[in-house]
């Protein structure tokens, strides 16, 4: 985790909210990394309503950011290691997304708010916008998570040698790693296999069925052997790690997985592509996190372009 030099912390009241930024003080302070605590205001408190005769929605807008900066400040005041504090106004993810190319965030934390279940659901739609647009990666912590993680998951889908699109997949093993070693953490590599359909197999290809469950061993085979090769580059020494190739929908596998595991926090990346409405998160991952409940630490490919723009 040294990577992340200048981070930006979205503010929550209560205990979740001082839970999370102590996390990220934790990591900020480990990494020798600016911190920044953001508020977004994204309408007129019911507090400053009554001033609405006497004062433009703007100016009472600003009087409310003013007073929100005193706050904040008082409030980081009692931890150990300096925070800036930023309050802006308008729609938050979008604030928060200009605030990342403002100033050069290399990871944005946030306290997940959606409504918990043993389904999922546990981010909310502010959450799901950064998963989906923001540049830099994105760690929605789950309340209620506790001080360290004890199980992190790396959910990978290592690619052929010789398409060699796996740059994805480094940055996945490197965050995951680093994070392990610094949570003191059981580590799992997760990769989905997809199997051949069996019927396919039967009714196209004539296959008897030893032939069949010679294929599936080759192939599933093949799928170890391809991430254990892949992790070979790594340094791995010290950690406690198994690897892990598991039959299925990846959209099915890492949920089940990370609840059957009761893994902590899942490190995934979000593979976007363009469509009508803008940038969309690939629809695998998108499953995936309608699906779990638990901590997850969200990264992009390189070639990543928000939609959003520092114009307001």
């Amino acid at each position: 985790m040294e990577r992340f030099k200048n981070i930006l912390v979205v503010h929550e009241d209560g205990e979740n909210g001082r839970a999370t930024l102590a996390r990220a003080v934790k990591l900020a302070d480990r990494n020798g990394a600016n911190l920044t605590l953001i508020r977004i205001i994204d309408q007129i408190p019911d507090d400053y309503k009554m001033l609405i005769t006497a004062m433009t929605p703007d100016e009472i807008m600003q009087e409310s950011v003013r007073e929100q900066e005193k706050k904040l400040t008082q409030y980081v005041s009692s931890f150990a290691i300096p925070i800036s504090v930023q309050v802006s106004s308008g729609r938050e993810f979008i604030e928060i997304i200009r605030q990342v190319l403002k100033n050069g965030h290399d990871l944005v934390i946030k306290t997940a708010r959606g409504m918990t279940s043993s389904w999922g659901m546990l981010f909310g739609s502010t959450a799901m916008h950064l998963l989906r647009k923001c540049p830099c990666p994105v760690w929605l912590v789950k309340p209620g998570s506790g001080e360290r993680y004890r199980r992190i998951m790396a959910a990978v889908d290592v690619a052929p040698p010789e398409i060699g699109e796996n740059d994805l997949n480094v940055k996945i093993i490197e965050l995951a790693g680093s994070l392990a070693r610094l949570e003191k953490s059981e580590l799992h590599i997760v990769q989905a296999w997809e199997k051949p359909d069996e019927t396919f197999l039967s009714d196209h290809l004539n296959n008897t069925l030893g032939d069949m469950n010679i294929l599936l061993h080759e192939s599933k085979n093949m799928h170890i052997q391809r991430l254990h090769d892949f992790l070979d580059d790594f340094d791995l020494q010290g950690l406690q790690y198994q690897e892990h190739v598991i039959p299925g929908w990846a959209d099915d596998v890492i949920p089940e997985f990370a609840g059957e595991k009761n893994i902590d926090l899942i490190v995934m990346g979000t593979v976007c592509r363009t469509g009508i409405a803008g940038f969309f998160m690939g629809n695998t991952a998108e499953k995936i996190l309608h699906r779990v409940t638990c901590s997850v630490l969200a990264v992009k490919p390189d070639d990543f372009t928000t939609p959003v723009s520092l114009e307001k």
